[in-house]
């Protein structure tokens, strides 16, 4: 009896042994998974995210999150548009490449380093919405970027009936409109129907007269396209009041005329030399046609020094050059007469 009460202490005192073991070596292993340093087995460590990235075991693989930045200070240009002002400063050196709007022109100009050029991008003329009344208005603005086609509107009313015209910046002080183009020798270029189309057409037959806006006009040049030495100019004050310049003057505007007059204010002028002829004063021209029916011409019996534009031929020797008989008193300037080269009349 005493040997089995001696065996049974025995076995639970060997129990008790067995547990105290098993409870050390769980808690030895708790305390490996909450240290892991590497979380690729601590599947069961807080936040370990399976420990994966668990490399500091608590909040593994959970970086700080960097705080957000302040957000940037708002630009001038308000809805991506940026304001020029005007400037009274001179343009030098030191400022070579600054901006400004200039607000009697409603135009930008850059300073070069000397002077205030205009930006032309959008000035008068430029577009169908923003015309000038004419060519002079255009190149009085100070928006002119030298002969070419400009948008005009000398109505001045809505934009919407602007029409593109051929401006000659040029030709003593520039600033004018074409009104008519004369191609073929027997074209009539001055018709009592006013054609916008006229005004943009330079190489071939277009008829047309002054715009009725622009009824303040103050002259009138007839020239070649491409030749430097020959202009012809009329001056609607010179000599006036004149009933034979009022008739011309109608004629020019749409009128119907089919007069023989003595129209006096015109001078001859030489780009290519800047000569004017009469170097002062006006002349007249004597006998001076003007047909609707017809065309522009001196008397055949005239100098044919001035203007021969009619329908027809003459057999005339008075000019100075000519390149072909069938532009002998159809298409001659100034006692120069070529075939081929279209004539331009135009306003200003």
């Amino acid at each position: 009896m005493l040997r089995l009460f001696i065996a049974f202490f025995l076995v639970m005192i060997l129990r008790s042994f067995a547990s105290q073991k098993n409870s050390v070596s769980n808690e030895s292993n708790q305390n490996h998974y909450c240290n892991c340093r590497d979380g690729r087995d601590g599947r069961d460590g807080q936040n370990g995210k399976d420990g994966l990235d668990g490399r500091d075991g608590i909040n593994a693989g959970n970086g700080t999150k960097g705080q957000k930045g302040e957000r940037g200070s708002s630009g001038n240009n308000a809805g991506g548009v940026i304001k020029f002002s005007d400037t009274a400063e001179k343009c030098t050196a030191s400022i070579a490449g600054t901006v400004s709007y200039n607000t009697s022109q409603k135009s930008l100009q850059l300073c070069d380093g000397s002077v205030w050029l205009p930006v032309l991008t959008v000035g008068k003329g430029y577009t169908k919405d923003r015309p000038g009344r004419h060519c002079l208005d255009i190149l009085n603005s100070g928006q002119s970027h030298g002969s070419g086609l400009y948008w005009i509107d000398p109505n001045g009313g809505s934009t919407g009936d602007s029409f593109q015209a051929f401006c000659d910046m040029k030709t003593e002080r520039g600033g004018w409109t074409l009104v008519a183009t004369k191609v073929s020798p027997g074209f009539l270029l001055i018709k009592t129907v006013f054609s916008a189309v006229a005004a943009a057409t330079k190489n071939r037959d277009a008829a047309s007269h002054i715009h009725p806006s622009m009824g303040n006009w103050k002259e009138v040049m007839f020239r070649f396209a491409d030749v430097d030495n020959t202009r012809v100019i009329y001056n609607r004050k010179a000599g006036a009041p004149n009933k034979d310049k009022e008739e011309f003057d109608k004629f020019l505007m749409g009128k119907y005329m089919n007069l023989v007059k003595n129209v006096n204010g015109f001078h001859k002028y030489s780009p290519a030399d800047n000569k004017r002829n009469p170097s002062v004063g006006f002349a007249t021209i004597s006998s001076f046609c003007f047909w609707s029916a017809h065309g522009i011409s001196e008397d055949h019996g005239g100098t044919d020094k001035w203007l021969d534009m009619w329908h027809a031929g003459d057999s005339s020797n008075n000019y100075i050059y000519s390149d072909n008989s069938r532009a002998l008193g159809t298409k001659c300037i100034a006692g120069y007469c070529y075939l081929n080269k279209p004539i331009w009349v135009m306003v200003r």
